[in-house]
């Protein structure tokens, strides 16, 4: 991606922080279903922990552990982003789907 010209970038990593905060609020609405059970007295208190817990150790680590972790690879990520439909190619500017493009070309 070094050969990448510097606005490029910084494109891919903007982004790709886009791509990394839509996957973790998809996430983070999922636990907000046992915050609303729990208001409204369908589950514990100790359930709703136990969904934080899981949620601490598996969406979110996994998610930290793929874009945060994962510095020099936003091509990969926007791409790969893109075919889950996270983002969009009709949202992209045109240098950032001629690199995803040419990623996918490899």
């Amino acid at each position: 991606m070094k050969s990448l010209p510097k606005p490029v970038r910084k494109a891919l990593q903007q982004w790709t922080a886009i791509a990394y905060e839509r996957e973790l609020s998809i996430e983070l609405r999922k636990l907000s279903v046992y915050f609303e059970k729990f208001e409204s007295g369908q589950i514990s208190p100790f359930e709703v922990s136990e969904a934080i817990h899981k949620f601490h150790d598996g969406a979110a680590r996994e998610l930290y552990g793929t874009y945060a972790l994962s510095r020099g690879l936003d091509n990969m990520l926007v791409s790969n982003a893109v075919s889950n439909g996270i983002l969009s190619r009709e949202e992209l500017p045109a240098e950032i789907l001629a690199c995803i493009n040419a990623h996918s070309h490899e």
